[in-house]
């Protein structure tokens, strides 16, 4: 990891234990391991180019998503902060961890916790951007996204 204008920033992929505190560095981190571990499964999908900002309560992680899995992840100390081209999907932390603890679970999100059913309306989860063609990126993403969600199953999560 290193700084980088005052922010943490990571590259993807370490290899080490899969445990990790949502949200945070080290846990998109080990997302992007497990993505690594599962590229065929976005190759059928297609391949991510969009940069997406995850919001749990005051906590903020711009997550680039390039080719076939996670490109970098940095910590924000607000959204503003983020790259010009981004969505940002905001939750309570409480409901991050419901998602997450479903998926876990259940080795894939259940229909009630879903990113397409927890945005819908926008609540409890809500989607925006700079404008509606950065808005509509995750729309089009949805599915690998959704995959990309999935895969935390793999990780011992911990809040």
């Amino acid at each position: 990891m290193s700084m980088a204008g005052g922010q943490l920033m990571s590259g993807a992929g370490s290899g080490e234990e899969k445990t990790a505190a949502f949200p945070s560095v080290e846990w998109f981190d080990k997302l992007a391991e497990v993505a690594a571990e599962n590229e065929e499964s976005y190759r059928r999908l297609g391949p991510f180019d969009c940069t997406m900002v995850v919001a749990a309560d005051d906590q903020f992680f711009e997550v680039t998503l390039l080719g076939y899995g996670i490109e970098s992840v940095r910590h924000l100390y607000a959204v503003s902060d983020a790259a010009p081209s981004h969505f940002t999907i905001e939750a309570p932390l409480a409901v991050w961890r419901e998602m997450l603890e479903s998926i876990r679970a259940n080795g894939a999100a259940d229909r009630e916790h879903t990113l397409a059913s927890l945005t819908f309306q926008a609540l409890p989860m809500r989607v925006d951007g700079p404008d509606q063609l950065e808005i509509d990126v995750f729309y089009r993403y949805i599915h690998s996204l959704q995959t990309l969600f999935n895969h935390s199953a793999e990780i011992d999560t911990t809040y």
